[in-house]
């Protein structure tokens, strides 16, 4: 994790670079989140339906930092297209492909 920031008296988290979309597909509305982990070195992506998380995706970039020419605008490059990415496989009813589901347990029949 970095370092909090110190703003006036009060300390504040760093913001994390990211992206957040609302699709609509079929009568579900997914909202899609992807932000770039910086400490961890890594992009994930997030879908959530009904506030609820249903799957996600991550994709590691610590073997990109070694190149010469890998920025943080690489990074951000590669954050938007992982989203995208998951943006076009919900359109094309193919999210499963590109995510790890999340299992949730089913509650217990009520006695």
């Amino acid at each position: 994790m970095r370092p909090a920031q110190v703003c006036g008296d009060s300390l504040q988290e760093p913001m994390i670079f990211g992206f957040n979309t609302d699709i609509k597909h079929g009568d579900t509305v997914y909202h899609v989140q992807s932000e770039a982990r910086a400490q961890q070195h890594l992009l994930q992506t997030q879908v959530f339906i009904k506030g609820r998380c249903v799957g996600k995706c991550a994709t590691s970039y610590a073997d990109d930092l070694a190149a010469p020419d890998f920025s943080e605008d690489k990074m951000h490059e590669l954050l938007r297209a992982q989203h995208r990415r998951v943006l076009d496989a919900i359109k094309e009813d193919k999210l499963n492909d590109v995510i790890q589901p999340i299992a949730h347990p089913v509650p217990p029949p009520a006695s």
